[in-house]
């Protein structure tokens, strides 16, 4: 009896899924993760994740302890934007004016091109048609002859 308990224990230190080492490798992959979808409150200019300051090490520290007390990932940021704004949001939502962030790039994309092939088009040189020989004008001279094959063939 006291042998199984041993080898057990040795199991349970030997498996980490057994003793949430797992759990801590996803959380934190998701504390990177949420990161990443918030900007630094100090400065509003880089994402938490590539900012080093105070405020983005706050950040970073109370989005893991967050984790840690069950919250999702929506939860977290929803809690970022009732205290900050929107403006936390590195990625700004598809609703109501900040829908043009993500169509104005498209509209412009369609219309830049469409104007681009009127502006082609018009700058493009026009083919003009071959002179027409003209037969009203007939002088005679010994050159006249052999000028009027090699213009005309």
């Amino acid at each position: 009896m006291a042998r199984s308990i041993v080898i057990l224990f040795f199991l349970t230190l030997g498996c980490p899924t057994l003793w949430g080492a797992d759990l801590t490798e996803i959380q934190e992959q998701e504390a990177r993760a949420i990161e990443g979808l918030l900007i630094a409150p100090c400065c509003w200019r880089q994402p938490v994740s590539v900012h080093f300051s105070p405020a983005s090490d706050e950040v970073r520290a109370d989005i893991r302890e967050k984790l840690a007390s069950g919250l999702t990932r929506e939860e977290i940021l929803d809690s970022y934007v009732a205290e900050y704004g929107e403006r936390i949001l590195a990625k700004p939502t598809t609703e109501g004016f900040n829908a043009l962030a993500y169509y104005l790039p498209i509209i412009f994309l369609i219309v830049g091109a469409v104007v681009a092939v009127v502006v082609i088009k018009k700058l493009r040189p026009q083919v003009a048609e071959p002179a027409a020989r003209p037969a009203s004008v007939k002088v005679k001279s010994k050159y006249a002859e052999q000028l009027d094959r090699e213009l005309w063939g």
